[in-house]
């Protein structure tokens, strides 16, 4: 019961963690897209999503990361959806926020890449080694992990909770394996009644290491 209760911890620090990266990474698509206003701007239909491959933002978030430090290896890449609908889960994302570190300077860089463009938002001292991972050490994409996420339990938690967060990450897990961890989460009105879904998928073998 208790390595329940902190593996629930542990996941909703996760979670919030990535909340925060998505709301930066949000506050700067906005800062960005600052234009005047107009009424045919009003009237004008609503852009469709420009969605981008995991593997082409990595390699644009990796050429600013080692510009700024030319040492930096990739932690983490992850990405999240509210209220989306099967299908938009499966599509793809519009944007990804990625955490690299840098060895030599002891610091990990936080960039994130939306419609073709990528900046590095934030840099922090750290001051324990990260777990890193080398190109090559995923070789299937989000689609096949939000399949199987889907597919064992995670279909009809979404369907029970339409609005619920759904967050994905890879990065390597203690056994050094790199690993898609994806959480769902319903937020109700009382603590008591949030609901969460989540699995964790080998990136390699696409086994399901946990599911809680």
């Amino acid at each position: 019961m208790r390595n329940a209760g902190k593996r629930y911890w542990v996941l909703m620090l996760t979670l919030i963690g990535m909340g925060i990266g998505y709301l930066i990474l949000l506050g700067y698509m906005l800062q960005s897209r600052n234009t005047a206003f107009t009424p045919e701007k009003m009237a004008s239909p609503e852009p469709t999503r420009v969605l981008i491959e995991l593997w082409d933002a990595y390699e644009q978030a990796r050429v600013v990361a080692q510009q700024q430090a030319e040492d930096a290896q990739l932690v983490s890449a992850s990405t999240q959806w509210q209220g989306a609908e099967e299908r938009a889960l499966l599509e793809g994302a519009g944007d990804w926020a990625f955490v690299f570190y840098s060895p030599a300077r002891g610091v990990s860089l936080d960039v994130v890449v939306s419609a073709g463009a990528a900046r590095i938002v934030n840099q922090t001292r750290v001051w324990n080694d990260p777990n890193t991972m080398a190109e090559g050490a995923w070789q299937t994409g989000p689609r096949d992990a939000m399949l199987i996420f889907l597919a064992r339990g995670g279909r009809a938690f979404l369907d029970e909770h339409p609005q619920a967060v759904v967050n994905l990450r890879l990065s390597e897990n203690e056994q050094g394996d790199a690993v898609w961890d994806v959480v769902a989460l319903a937020l109700a009105s009382e603590e008591h009644n949030r609901r969460l879904f989540s699995m964790q998928v080998n990136a390699k073998t696409n086994h399901v290491v946990r599911s809680d």
